[in-house]
């Protein structure tokens, strides 16, 4: 058994009820193998030792799932009924093992698509009501030190706030410093507590992970923009730009001609123009939309030429409608962002701030600290 399951052990039972948690009975050598014999395969070993001694469990994270009849929800019945709703065989080897459920219904799950030892699988988050699944955390041991991190910080019976979110995500990252899902925590935090330098520095991390995160490079490209950081802009906008499937474009949550606006404004006045445009060609050939591959050949052309840039594409209608007085339109263009009506994307693509983008740098606007 490794450490942090050992720690998990020892605070669950010997602290147990200070923390609020319900434990059951150890389950028995039966109804181990039992469950072992359905799934096909050994349990993990630190997960068989963990319910060896803790049958499942209500913990303040949600509830450890258990094995047998009395123990109320039990791995195998949830995997049962995950089946259904995934549309899969029960028999399916690949098909995630979960362990833990909280109490919105999400589903921590070994993923045993991951290979064919058991204690090399990773954890996922599946999301029952969206079908969304995502590597949170690298091991079972992993999982465990971080709970009891948590449980044993001296915020953690403390109200929520943007302080103790970060502060929660700090210590994942601690952790398992290669587990993308921490390094976005850390990153939503700080951008929402007004620190962008550091925030693009955590994305740009989880980005870099395996498997990465494919949407925080975009989020990073966007801050980067903002706060004219071109060599961060660059790393973000490289690996976006890189050759994908669609899958992978979806979880970018972005388009080559939006990739491409925000290039065409970070390379603007470049002496060498021949990293960008690279990354510019890259984009054009995986474009299916005629309308946006012409957009990303104009931004090519513009910066080439040193010519104007085309005139960016709001993603939306504009929120802040402008008007003629700059210091009503600022002021009402800042509340909308402390408000989260006005996103980075805006700041960066609505034609209808240029005005206004030629008063303020909107990078003041990153740096207001907006508590939940």
């Amino acid at each position: 058994m490794h450490r942090g399951v050992q720690d998990f052990m020892r605070v669950v039972l010997s602290q147990g009820e200070a923390l609020g948690i319900v434990p059951n009975p150890p389950a028995s050598a039966a109804d181990l193998s039992h469950l072992e014999h359905q799934i096909g395969s050994p349990l993990p070993a630190d997960l068989r030792l963990a319910l060896a001694k803790l049958n499942g469990a209500k913990l303040p994270t949600g509830t450890l799932l258990g094995v047998g009849t009395p123990v109320g929800e039990t791995i195998e019945g949830t995997l049962k009924d995950l089946a259904e709703r995934m549309e899969r065989s029960f028999l399916d080897p690949e098909l995630p093992l979960p362990f833990h459920k909280n109490d919105e219904g999400a589903l921590l799950a070994f993923d045993r698509s991951a290979g064919p030892v058991a204690d090399t699988w990773p954890i996922i988050d599946y999301f029952v009501d969206t079908g969304e699944v995502r590597l949170v955390y690298r091991t079972f041991d992993g999982w465990c030190r971080t709970m009891v991190s948590e449980w044993t910080s001296p915020d953690f019976f403390d109200e929520f706030t943007l302080d103790k979110y970060l502060r929660a995500g700090e210590r994942h990252a601690g952790i398992e410093a290669d587990v993308a899902s921490s390094h976005a925590t850390v990153a939503h935090a700080l951008k929402r507590a007004g620190r962008p330098e550091d925030a693009v520095q955590s994305y740009l991390r989880a980005a870099r992970c395996v498997p990465p995160l494919p949407w925080c490079d975009w989020e990073a490209l966007k801050i980067a923009a903002l706060l004219r950081e071109r060599d961060l802009a660059l790393e973000a906008a490289t690996r976006l730009s890189a050759r994908a499937p669609a899958s992978r474009w979806a979880q970018r949550e972005t388009t080559p001609g939006r990739i491409a606006d925000v290039i065409g404004k970070v390379a603007a006045g470049d002496t060498d123009m021949s990293g960008w445009t690279r990354l510019l060609d890259q984009l054009a050939a995986q474009s299916d939309d005629a309308e946006d591959k012409e957009r990303v050949a104009s931004v090519r052309r513009a910066l080439l030429h040193q010519e104007g840039l085309p005139q960016t594409r709001p993603s939306r209608a504009s929120v802040v409608p402008a008007v003629a007085d700059l210091d009503a339109w600022w002021a009402a263009t800042r509340q909308a962002y402390v408000d989260g009506q006005v996103r980075d994307e805006d700041l960066l693509l609505d034609p209808a701030f240029e005005a206004l983008r030629a008063m303020h740098d909107f990078a003041e606007l990153l740096r207001i600290r907006r508590d939940f």
